[in-house]
């Protein structure tokens, strides 16, 4: 969680006729835990939900609303600077997003202390180690151009000078001899092509590593141009709508829009973008118990900064403003409501009418092979359900592949479990034979059709020093006997990796229950497997379908 500190006197200052514990019940409301510091500071830990609370501008405008001091949310004037951004080809790193604030006024060094605190918990949370986001603060009265330029550029062709270094070095040796460099240098380089951002001729920025001294933000710092860049444009929106929401909340402050080209259209940031959704009263009275009116539903969104109107009914349309990156569905309204209410006004109940719940048959009958196959001495295994596209080569059907695997290992949806079977045999041949092996989970692949075909399996192996059909039939045979299945033998069996002749299906009717058999040596070879081995599947679902009713639920 992140933990941010808070000077106490501005926290006071800034909340009228509030006292210290009083702001400190109020975080607590607000889910942050906080602690007195001997330095005269305020220690909250803030939920990783609210960044929009991660600087004294944000948190006093949700502690206010919550004291009922002030309510909803007003969007700030905005303006044209002239200002334009163009962007080339940015292969690691290609979304970005800009904007100015007047009159932050930076005024001595606790103000540039919060700022670089606001700025380096957005790294950390939201931007993911500046991996995904990471944020530039510069001294607008110090840009050399209102002619902005993103780009990549090759690190041994570009020198600058960085950010408390007083004189020009090579992009590759700040990479290299800065500690910023050796942290981050790494994030976005690629074929010795780097991002930088130019202002005019000079270089301002090299995210996410490092600004220019040329725009250092100091103590006297009047106005900021704020840039953000990253992997993912929503969240680069995102993030530069919480910062330019957040100090606009100053006094006399005020946003100025800037101009981002891509591709021949203009984007203007900041967006600003606000969600309308519509809240039925009725959804939320269900879940919290209570009996909201929609006069009094509005009062306390607004007090938790949401913009709320009466609409027909019992419903109410609500404004998300642009700095709460923590709403995703009408839930998190009927949390706010709940905190603005106080769990502790909210009076538990006894439901009307009491329920068991118990597990789905097809769980049940899991548990019960489970227990069977352990007492027939098998060992259980559970394995990843993704695969290499090698692993399911000798399976002829065809594979469910992964739009945005992280790597080539975990690429493919296994075919078969005897995939995942095989590759624990493989790393345990030096055990004691027999090795007997079962898995319970999930295949998939594609039907002629081309949909998408899921199944739960069983699957039994056994791994031996000489092999016979009737290694793997026994256990097969046996454990259905118990269940009370019964099934027809049939000498057919389609899978490939059996030896043919040395297989067999068994059928429940005109179903396919099960096939096993001598897993075919030419597999067992390329699996690097010295041994031979015997292999059963069992089709969870038709088996679930025709089980006994011998098998009573517990």
């Amino acid at each position: 969680m992140p933990v941010l500190k808070f000077k106490i006197d501005n926290l006071l200052k800034n909340i009228p006729h509030a006292d210290l514990e009083t702001i400190r019940d109020t975080l607590f409301r607000l889910k942050c835990e906080t602690e007195i510091l001997e330095d005269g500071f305020l220690e909250v830990e803030i939920n990783p939900d609210r960044p929009d609370m991660y600087s004294l501008e944000g948190l006093v405008r949700a502690v206010k609303g919550l004291l009922e001091l002030e309510r909803g949310w007003s969007k700030p004037s905005t303006h044209d600077t002239g200002i334009v951004v163009e962007v080339s080809s940015v292969a690691s790193r290609p979304y970005i997003a800009t904007a100015v604030v007047y009159n932050v006024n930076i005024r001595d060094d606790e103000d540039l202390r919060q700022l670089i605190q606001f700025q380096e918990k957005l790294h950390d949370t939201i931007g993911r180690r500046r991996r995904k986001v990471a944020i530039g603060f510069h001294d607008l009265d110090k840009l050399p151009s209102k002619q902005i330029y993103y780009k990549a550029l090759r690190i041994d062709e570009i020198e600058f000078p960085p950010l408390g270094i007083g004189y020009a070095k090579k992009a590759s040796k700040i990479l290299i001899e800065t500690e910023q460099g050796q942290k981050y240098g790494h994030i976005s380089l690629k074929d010795k092509l780097h991002p930088f951002l130019l202002s005019g001729s000079d270089v301002i920025a090299m995210p996410p590593v490092i600004n220019s001294n040329i725009t250092r933000i100091e103590v006297g710092t009047k106005h900021l141009f704020i840039d953000v860049t990253g992997t993912s444009k929503e969240a680069v929106e995102k993030v530069l709508d919480i910062i330019v929401s957040n100090l606009a909340e100053r006094k006399g402050a005020s946003i100025g829009q800037v101009k981002v080209l891509y591709n021949d259209v203009y984007i203007t940031y900041p967006s600003l973008r606000t969600i309308e959704t519509v809240l039925d009263l009725d959804y939320v009275n269900n879940i919290l118990g209570y009996s909201l009116e929609p006069h009094r539903a509005i009062e306390l969104l607004g007090y938790m900064r949401y913009n709320a109107y009466f609409m027909e009914g019992k419903r109410i349309r609500v404004e998300v403003p642009p700095f709460r990156a923590d709403y995703i569905s009408p839930i998190d309204l009927v949390e706010d409501i709940a905190i603005a209410i106080g769990y502790e006004k909210l009076q538990p109940c006894r439901p009307e009418k009491y329920t068991r719940g118990q597990l789905l048959y097809k769980n049940e009958i899991k548990r019960i092979l489970r227990d069977l196959l352990v007492g027939m001495g098998f060992t259980e295994v559970m394995q990843l359900s993704l695969v290499s596209p090698d692993d399911v080569e000798p399976i002829p059907r065809k594979p469910v592949f992964i739009k945005n695997p992280v790597q080539r290992d975990y690429s493919v949806l296994r075919t078969d479990l005897i995939i995942s079977l095989l590759g624990v045999l493989r790393q345990n041949q030096l055990l004691k034979k027999p090795v007997k092996l079962f898995e319970i989970g999930r295949i998939a692949y594609l039907a002629e059709n081309q949909e998408i075909v899921e199944k739960d399996m069983i699957a039994l192996a056994v791994m031996d020093d000489e092999m016979s059909i009737e290694k793997i039939q026994s256990p097969l045979y046996t454990l259905l006997d118990i269940i009370g299945i019964e099934y027809s033998i049939s000498s057919e069996c389609t899978e490939q990796i059996f030896i043919q002749g040395r297989c067999g299906s068994l059928l429940l009717g005109n179903q396919k229950l099960a096939e096993f058999g001598e897993v075919n040596p030419e597999i067992l070879e390329k699996q690097n497997i010295e041994y031979p081995t015997a292999y059963a599947n069992i089709d969870l679902e038709v088996l679930t379908k025709w089980s006994s009713k011998t098998l009573h639920r517990q």
